[in-house]
């Protein structure tokens, strides 16, 4: 392995390290959503959604709109 691979090699292990600690800082909530049912009874009219359901099921709304990250996965 020639110097400049070394080099490269123990920068990119530091960028690593120091993104690993710094992951370790973060303080986050973990949430789940309990519900007694986890699936939708089949048949019925699928042509109409259900605005019930579909709130229920969005991780995030305010008043009568649904908050979705745009672009996120970009």
């Amino acid at each position: 392995m020639g110097l400049d691979a070394e080099k490269i090699q123990k920068q990119a292990k530091n960028i690593l390290d120091n993104f690993v600690s710094a992951l370790g800082d973060i303080d986050f909530e973990e949430k789940r959503v309990e519900r007694e049912q986890d699936r939708r009874l089949e048949g019925g009219d699928k042509t109409e959604i259900d605005r019930k359901i579909m709130f229920e099921n969005a991780p995030r709304t305010k008043k009568d709109c649904i908050e979705a990250e745009k672009g996120g996965w970009v």
